[in-house]
């Protein structure tokens, strides 16, 4: 399952329904203090209430297996509190229906297993599942509501994980949010380029040619957090099994970061222009401004540069620049020491990294990550 919508017939029901705003169910305060106000006839006392608490958007709810042949860890998601009270009953419903559908599944296998292994005389090991939910986004800047359940069952062989996402609007009818809603008509483009860039950088670790990624589909699973799309693709289905469930962040347009935009300005004595013309700064000074990870091997005379998915290196007198595992290209002039510090020219930045570099009126230059 990727989104509400893709599931099960159930789904169908549920974009009819709609999802509606958080209404805060407050429970019922209780006397914190008395007033006492004296009359000519009688004391009397008035009760001041507590402040009601809000009742949170969702509640865990354990299962249990019966089968003594699988253990389980199981937290599943209830949402309470929604406007729209019938979506909320089918959403709870779906989800459970979900849960109990792994859980028999499981017991299936470990149960047969087990009969195998009493039978062929072999050691019998309890099979496991476990399930556990992020609320990633709570409708309370946009009104949206995004929830992953992740479910990962283990038995003879490795883990089998598998990501479910629910996107939603929290409003008096609710209506399913899809990639198209987040990033407009050139959904598709947009998420595909970033996705593809991001193997690029880190190739290994992905299946190659038809086997890899070839785009995001119309139901394409993914939750939001923090003003960030997580694009959500099962294991095995575009990388080796080592690699897990893939996940690739995608900045939703509009969508202010809550990362404090950081930059790095260079003074005019802070570079210097080689005879090549080309403007050369000192990398790791600019770098680790920008939050990147610089590693130095002296063996070598190497730099490793690298920030999420991004990924390059430099070599001492070496003028052959690459990204990730393209091939490298020459920029005219090579890395160099000078007064201890690894200089490159200005273009890697630009070039290679994708970074801004804006010059100021007198001669400072103040690098940025692009936007």
């Amino acid at each position: 399952m990727k989104t509400v919508r893709n599931t099960t017939p159930l789904t169908k029901t549920l974009a009819a329904a709609g999802l509606a705003g958080i209404l805060m169910i407050s429970a019922s305060g209780l006397p914190s203090a008395h007033v006492h106000a004296e009359t000519k006839a009688a004391a009397s006392t008035e009760q001041v209430k507590a402040p009601a608490k809000a009742l949170p958007l969702v509640t865990s709810k354990t299962l249990q297996s019966k089968e003594k042949w699988l253990e389980t860890n199981i937290q599943i998601p209830v949402f309470q509190g929604l406007a729209d009270a019938k979506y909320q009953d089918q959403l709870n419903d779906i989800i459970e229906s979900h849960a109990n559908k792994d859980i028999t599944k499981w017991e299936k296998e470990a149960a047969e297993t087990a009969a195998s292994a009493k039978k062929n005389g072999f050691t019998m090991r309890p099979y496991q599942l476990t399930i556990n939910y992020e609320l990633t986004s709570d409708g309370t800047n946009d009104n949206l509501i995004s929830l992953k359940v992740i479910t990962e069952g283990m038995g003879m062989n490795n883990g089998d994980p598998r990501v479910d996402t629910y996107n939603f609007t929290n409003e008096a009818e609710a209506q399913l949010v899809t990639l198209e809603d987040l990033f407009g008509k050139n959904y598709k483009s947009i998420v595909d380029t970033a996705v593809k860039t991001a193997i690029a950088a880190d190739q290994d670790n992905y299946f190659a040619n038809e086997d890899g990624f070839q785009g995001i589909d119309a139901e394409q699973a993914f939750y939001v957090k923090n003003g960030t799309a997580y694009i959500v693709f099962q294991k095995y289905s575009i990388a080796p099994g080592s690699t897990g469930t893939p996940e690739f962040a995608v900045k939703l347009p509009g969508k202010a970061s809550e990362e404090k935009p950081v930059s790095a300005v260079l003074k005019s004595d802070a570079y210097y222009k080689d005879k090549s013309g080309n403007i050369m700064v000192p990398a790791a000074h600019v770098l680790r401004q920008l939050q990147f990870e610089v590693k130095w091997n002296g063996k070598s005379k190497t730099a490793e540069i690298s920030k999420g998915a991004v990924w390059s290196s430099v070599t001492l007198n070496k003028d052959a620049y690459a990204f990730g595992k393209m091939a490298p290209h020459s920029l005219g002039s090579a890395p160099v020491m000078n007064k201890g510090h690894v200089y490159v020219p200005l273009a890697f930045l630009t070039d290679v990294l994708n970074l801004n570099a804006d010059h100021g009126k007198h001669g400072d230059i103040t690098v940025t990550a692009a936007q």
